[in-house]
């Protein structure tokens, strides 16, 4: 999936650059994203992500990341935009079988209930 959906979103999107991968759970994690200095502030930030947590939402899978200032975005910014998006505090982080990374979102249309990282079909 996270392959495919790299190539899709670079086809659609061209001058984004971004690394998916899957993490143990199955989440799909968004490692990096980096939309060129032109494009910043126009929505396509917000289009990338709404079409990679669409997909998301589509097969069900969780998605983490972990907002970063290393291309010069703002944490607090980044942090609020992710939270738009349906991104939480991970805070199960650094727990066994928990993501890594600090945010997670749980796909819409979930049966998950309780903590939004106890999902169906993982066993704890």
């Amino acid at each position: 999936m996270s392959r495919a959906l790299a190539e899709e979103i670079r086809t659609s999107y061209p001058g984004v650059r971004l690394e998916l991968g899957i993490d143990h759970g199955p989440y799909l994690v968004l490692f990096s994203i980096l939309l060129p200095e032109s494009e910043r502030g126009n929505g396509l930030g917000t289009r990338v992500m709404e079409h990679i947590t669409a997909a998301a939402d589509l097969r069900g899978v969780p998605m983490t990341l972990s907002p970063s200032d290393t291309f010069g975005g703002d944490l607090v910014r980044l942090h609020a935009f992710y939270r738009r998006l349906g991104f939480i505090t991970n805070t199960r982080r650094g727990q066994i079988g928990a993501p890594r990374e600090s945010m997670v979102r749980v796909p819409l249309g979930s049966t998950a209930v309780g903590d939004p990282l106890t999902y169906p079909w993982q066993t704890h």
